[in-house]
């Protein structure tokens, strides 16, 4: 009990400070979440496993903290050394939770540091590729892309839904895993 306490206050102190850094990344993790939890229970995850899913769903961009804002909020195309730069908030974002102090934190920042995997192994930071990259990743990797690509950004307007789940569908085998996509596109109806 008192661990679930400690844990409940260290997940709105990470959240009030994602919040404060940037409304986006906030409002944008709170969209995956629930997308995430979704797919979860159709993967019928216990509820303490759905718990899992949710809060690393909340904090798979908190490592987007150490990113300069120059970066992290500009308006236009990042350069490729702006991109590698990004790229690096799945390390930071790890980093960061692994430093609590509870049971089982392996697998919460493991998800967090391979979010951005691909399912051909064309992601990062490892190149994982398949059933290598945990379960709860291959979830996020779906429900974030899905709101990445259908929300403004300082850097594009949203993409029509139609246009983004053609895309899903087009990338389903490469980027994502066949059965969480498969969910996914029947939930999404």
């Amino acid at each position: 009990m008192q661990e679930i306490d400690f844990l409940d206050k260290i997940t709105d102190a990470l959240d009030a400070a994602l919040h404060k850094r940037d409304e986006y990344t906030h409002s944008h993790s709170n969209r995956v979440i629930n997308v995430s939890i979704e797919l979860g229970r159709k993967f019928n995850l216990s509820p303490a496993e759905i718990q899992i899913l949710g809060t690393c769903a909340r904090f798979h961009d908190v490592g987007k903290i150490g990113i300069p804002d120059n970066i992290l909020l500009k308006e236009g195309k990042l350069t490729d050394g702006e991109f590698e730069i990004i790229k690096t908030h799945s390390q930071i974002g790890m980093s960061i939770i692994s430093r609590i102090d509870m049971p089982d934190i392996d697998i919460f920042a493991n998800t967090i540091l391979h979010h951005h995997e691909w399912f051909d192994g064309s992601g990062y930071p490892n190149g994982l590729v398949g059933d290598d990259i945990p379960l709860y990743s291959r979830i996020i990797a779906v429900a974030d892309s899905f709101d990445a690509m259908t929300s403004r950004r300082t850097y594009r307007d949203e993409l029509p839904r139609e246009l983004a789940l053609k895309i899903m569908k087009e990338e389903t085998g490469t980027h994502f895993d066949p059965d969480v996509s498969e969910v996914f596109f029947k939930l999404i109806k």
